[in-house]
């Protein structure tokens, strides 16, 4: 077993996660700001 490969493997798929994750956050963001706007109008 290559631990450099482990490694490199882990690191992919954190910056996986990481980017869902990211995508998930501003997906409730946009729609909070949204949902905002248009009860204000």
């Amino acid at each position: 077993m290559d631990p450099n490969a482990n490694d490199a493997e882990r690191v992919r798929r954190v910056k996986r996660s990481a980017i869902v994750l990211g995508l998930v956050a501003f997906a409730f963001y946009a729609a909070f700001i949204l949902m905002s706007v248009l009860g204000l109008r």
